[in-house]
């Protein structure tokens, strides 16, 4: 796959097939839109995914801060494993929201490229005051000769998959269904960082997680993970939460992950955290003895669970 910082380093005399989306998460539903590329009549012709960075509403709506499923080097990777030949990832600024969908088609895109098939999700919309709309581009299609290609929503136990559900559902702790929706189990990844050392007082040592402040971090409780580290994968135990038993002050989330049976020294090393099942929600306890035995019935419970999987 080849990558493009900005249309305009683009530029293909072969005919194209084109899609136009965000694909934060690359989930299944984008998947589908993604395997429309690759029909038989397709093969003859070059696959082109136009993305965009910044996510349109970290740039438009500033008063909120904007939480990924996927930082862009994550999306990157997810893209990659998908087949396209062409990603080009373009800045999206204000002026660039600004232009109408006939000024895109025309100047950004027609100047350059052969679009022979332009295929987009059901609820695609593009340019000012979202005017690039399925109907409006159907319309411009004819004029530029191209065929248009709309992909129905897909569906997982009744709900319509989008990136917007999948990040609601994670902050539900409904991460079953996050990870049925992505089509692969969320990850967290970072750098392994000095905590309080709170871990080891219990008696149950943790790595603590720094990750990108961009990602999107799941409801507090405690996960059943997996962990990749210098190419092995090891099982876990992950909380995310603030230790309310430990400290009444603490107000950031930590993101702490008890790897069974590790004992090496990995500050500053960088770790991937498969997050499978949740297993409860972060409680307060009456004392360290209660906390004590909860993880250790949580751990258990883990185990219990990966051996049956």
């Amino acid at each position: 796959m080849k990558i493009y910082s900005s249309i305009d380093e683009f530029y293909s005399l072969n005919p194209c097939v084109f899609t136009i989306g965000i694909f934060d998460g690359v989930h299944i539903g984008h998947k589908k839109i993604i395997k429309s590329f690759f029909l038989k009549k397709n093969k003859k012709y070059s696959s082109v995914l136009l993305t965009f960075h910044p996510h349109p509403k970290e740039i438009l709506s500033q008063n909120e801060k904007f939480l990924y499923l996927n930082t862009i080097s994550e999306r990157i990777q997810n893209l990659k494993k998908t087949g396209i030949k062409h990603l080009i990832i373009h800045p999206f600024t204000k002026n660039f929201s600004k232009l109408d969908i006939k000024d895109f088609l025309q100047k950004i895109i027609y100047s350059k490229i052969i679009i022979v098939k332009l295929i987009v999700g059901y609820d695609f919309h593009i340019g000012r005051n979202r005017c690039g709309t399925y109907k409006e581009i159907k319309k411009l299609s004819h004029i530029y000769g191209f065929k248009l290609l709309k992909i129905y929503p897909y569906k997982l136990k009744m709900n319509i998959i989008s990136s917007t559900k999948i990040r609601k559902s994670l902050l539900l702790g409904n991460i079953d269904w996050a990870n049925k929706a992505l089509g692969y189990f969320y990850t967290l990844s970072g750098y392994v960082v000095k905590g309080k050392g709170i871990g080891k007082l219990i008696k149950f040592p943790t790595a603590n997680l720094k990750v990108n402040p961009i990602k999107l971090v799941p409801k507090k409780g405690v996960y059943a993970v997996k962990i990749h580290f210098l190419n092995k994968i090891y099982k876990g135990m992950l909380n995310i939460g603030i230790n309310p038993t430990i400290s009444h002050k603490e107000k950031n989330i930590k993101i702490e992950v008890h790897i069974f049976d590790f004992f090496k020294n990995i500050y500053g090393q960088k770790i991937i955290i498969s997050i499978i099942k949740i297993i409860r929600k972060e409680i307060k306890f009456n004392s360290i003895k209660q906390l004590q035995y909860q993880i250790k019935q949580d751990k258990i419970t883990i185990e219990r669970f990966f051996l049956n999987t």
